[in-house]
């Protein structure tokens, strides 16, 4: 039974619940009545039986007198068995009073029977003057309640069946003055009519009883579809919402429990609309920002590759240098056959000088663009982070609508719960409502069910975000790391002009010193050796500032993978919105 109830819907579940209780309740009045019906018949016989009895007590000198004819085998004939006759006769004058007699007071047993001498008779529909004086064999329940008169002073017998009818017996011992039995009193009620009776009124009370029944359940039905209705509504409409579709909204005009919930359904989907809108927008900000740095980071890869490899044909240039600085200084040694040879290699020296100044220059100006580039990096990944903070915020603002959901759905249970509490209070009347309120818990659990499902999916937004965050950071981390690099490498850059410069000015001092080879040769050679360590050291300066690049182009390497990360993650984002129709 309650299997094929929970496969149905609430509203026939309740008329179907409904309907047993008013067929029960109808049965159990109609139970009742027919059971007062009867208890009041009974009450009839007794108050009958005392009254009757009181009058043969009254008339116990007669009732003696015709006993004691019947036992010492008198004529049955005189004025006791006449008055008594008549007194008798009008007591069967009654519709329910079918018989009223005396018997003798002791029994006779005879061939494992019972018998009791008539001393008078009195029948509606049979007559009794041939039963004056006879024996009256006993039934087992007419012995039995023989035996309780004499014992209690009355009785009311069970209904039993005889050759007359079918009656029920109100037996009383008639007694003397000495309080001596004379006699036994009976009067038999026609239970026959009184079943008759109480069948009519048990139909009666049936057919009414099933009229009332049907209309009640009628109006029942129509009361229980009404209610649950709105229900229907809330669950269709919950269903569409839960499959992405926050279009939806349900128009209500009560303000009972049901109605409450769906304004409350109604709130929380506007709501839902309304950060799908914000998160959407914000999703597309941060697509948009990461293409922007995406490209960034690929034009500064580019440039940093480029300083790399100009970096790297300085270092060449700066090793050439200090190879012919080492062939000068040897020349000086030979100084005294060679002093054409030292100013041809002085020549050449100031020539090779002012186009490592002329590279150091392009170097110069490549590693200012390179902090610029850097510089509108970390500005793009400041705004990315402050845009991926503020998605978070978003998406705290998600959880704490969602957390009004459950709060919502745990009032609508409690409320729900309360339901069930005063529909137990109320009995057997309160189970339909039980089970209505039983429903609105399981429509909370299930709208609490959604919101958790939905949290759940938040949760995985926010864990996202947060990553994408973390991403941001160290990118932007590492291109303040590149933007230092770059300003040590500008400094370094500044430095190899400023050597190449020296550089210059000591090829000068070289050229004049040649023309005074004889005056300035110590000069020279301390000069040279000077170039010597400058050059070693812009070479070194160099390979510096190369190892520099190249961790700066990683660096850029790894913000545009980064990049792209987040792209993939704003694109899974605007997916995972765009299944929400608002």
């Amino acid at each position: 039974m309650f299997k094929f109830l929970k496969s149905k819907s609430l509203a026939f579940t309740s008329s179907f619940v409904l309907s047993i209780l008013f067929i029960a309740v109808i049965g159990s009045m109609i139970t009742l009545s027919i059971r007062d019906q009867k208890a009041a018949y009974f009450q009839q016989f007794e108050q009958y039986g005392t009254v009757f009895t009181a009058l043969m007590q009254a008339k116990g000198d007669l009732v003696a007198e015709t006993t004691n004819a019947i036992a010492q085998n008198q004529p049955l004939t005189g004025h006791a068995f006449d008055e008594l006759l008549v007194d008798l006769n009008a007591m069967v004058g009654n519709d329910i009073v079918a018989g009223a007699y005396l018997l003798t007071p002791d029994k006779i047993e005879r061939d494992g029977k019972t018998y009791l001498y008539n001393s008078q008779y009195a029948h509606a529909t049979s007559e009794t003057e041939s039963l004056l004086g006879q024996e009256y064999e006993l039934s087992a329940i007419f012995e039995a309640g023989f035996d309780q008169a004499m014992k209690n002073g009355f009785v009311l017998t069970e209904d039993y069946t005889d050759s007359f009818g079918t009656f029920i017996s109100y037996l009383a011992p008639i007694k003397d003055q000495s309080g001596k039995p004379v006699a036994l009193f009976g009067v038999d009620f026609d239970y026959g009519k009184v079943k008759a009776s109480i069948n009519r009124i048990l139909w009666t009370n049936i057919i009414v009883g099933l009229i009332f029944t049907i209309a009640a359940i009628v109006i029942s039905i129509v009361l229980v579809r009404l209610a649950v209705r709105p229900l229907k509504r809330l669950a269709e409409v919950s269903h569409i919402a839960a499959q992405g579709d926050l279009t939806v909204e349900i128009p209500n005009g009560s303000n009972n429990e049901i109605g409450r919930a769906t304004n409350a359904f109604n709130d929380m989907v506007r709501s839902l609309r309304e950060l799908t809108h914000s998160i959407r927008h914000t999703s597309g900000e941060v697509s948009d920002a990461s293409v922007n740095l995406q490209e960034s980071a690929q034009q500064t890869a580019h440039a940093t590759e480029e300083i790399t490899n100009a970096i790297q044909n300085i270092a060449a240039g700066l090793d050439e240098q200090l190879q012919h600085f080492r062939d000068s200084q040897r020349a000086m040694d030979e100084m005294i056959i060679g002093i054409g040879r030292i100013a041809e290699s002085s020549s050449i020296v100031s020539e090779l000088a002012a186009d490592t100044a002329g590279s150091a220059n392009l170097g110069q100006a490549d590693m200012e663009s390179t902090v610029v580039q850097m510089q509108a990096i970390e500005q793009n990944l400041h705004k990315s982070v402050d845009t991926m903070h503020e998605l978070r915020q978003l998406s705290n603002r998600i959880g704490e609508m969602i957390a009004l959901i459950g709060e919502v759905a745990n009032q609508t249970n409690l409320l729900a719960l309360n339901a069930s509490i005063e529909a137990a209070r109320a009995g057997e009347h309160g189970k339909g409502f039980a089970v209505v309120a039983q429903e609105i818990r399981k429509l909370a659990e299930r709208s609490k069910t959604s919101s958790e499902q939905i949290a759940d999916i938040l949760q995985g937004i926010s864990e996202r975000t947060g990553e994408a965050v973390g991403s941001l950071e160290q990118s932007m981390a590492e291109a303040q790391t590149g933007t230092i690099v770059a300003n040590k490498a500008g400094d370094t850059f500044k430095a190899i002009v400023q050597s190449i410069r020296q550089v210059s000015e000591q090829v000068g001092e070289v050229s004049a010193a040649s023309e005074q080879m004889s005056a300035g040769s110590e000069h020279v050679a301390v000069s040279l050796n000077n170039v010597e360590r400058i050059a070693s050291n812009s070479s070194m300066d160099s390979a510096r500032v190369a190892a520099a690049s190249e961790e700066q182009l990683a660096s850029m390497q790894e913000v545009a993978g980064f990049s792209e990360q987040l792209r993939n993650m704003a694109s899974s984002l605007k997916e995972t919105i765009g299944k929400f129709r608002v």
